[in-house]
């Protein structure tokens, strides 16, 4: 195989070092680059298409800017990663929080995977659709007197104390995104 230059459409730690750890465990030969992209959604994501949507303009830009560096042999995957609320009718919040993860090839082929979906408290809700100028992340940082939390932990870090984190959500969106990769046969891909 050749070697596999991947472009994360991001500069958030969380989100590069669940890439490079969900990649490693099926690819051997590969480097990532990040690139700060905007997402051309809402800060504070609300429903799938939305959230989806995020992370595949992450993907597509991504993707991009490694078409126009790739001057060698080598396989390039642009990586989208977006967060967001989507409406669970049986939810006590009725929202729940989703990680969508979009990898897309040199062809644009496109897959996608999301990870564990969690409940925010109905404060946090609250506060979130009485101003939607504001992301969880920075609602839930204040919360725990931590700014940067959503570099580092994550809101799930603080709502779990410290039982699960964000890179770990991210890293089974990835690999659940990673899954028609990696089973072409079964996949078509």
């Amino acid at each position: 195989m050749n070697e596999i230059k991947i472009c994360v459409g991001s500069l958030n730690p969380t989100k590069i070092y669940a890439v490079e750890k969900a990649f490693s465990k099926y690819f051997n030969n590969f480097q990532i680059f990040k690139l700060k992209v905007k997402s051309s959604v809402s800060n504070q994501p609300i429903g799938m298409d939305d959230i989806i949507k995020g992370a595949k303009n992450r993907a597509q830009m991504s993707l991009n800017y490694l078409k126009n560096e790739k001057k060698l042999n080598y396989d390039i995957f642009g990586v989208g990663i977006e967060a967001g609320l989507i409406e669970i009718t049986f939810a006590k919040t009725k929202y729940m929080d989703f990680q969508f993860c979009v990898i897309m090839d040199e062809l644009e082929k496109m897959t996608l995977g999301s990870g564990v979906a969690f409940e925010y408290p109905q404060s946090i809700i609250d506060k979130l659709m009485s101003n939607r100028n504001l992301e969880i992340g920075d609602i839930l940082g204040k919360l725990a007197n931590n700014p940067n939390l959503k570099n580092e932990g994550g809101a799930i870090s603080f709502l779990s104390k410290n039982m699960l984190n964000r890179t770990y959500i991210l890293f089974q969106a990835i690999i659940c995104a990673l899954l028609p990769r990696i089973n072409k046969e079964l996949y078509g891909v």
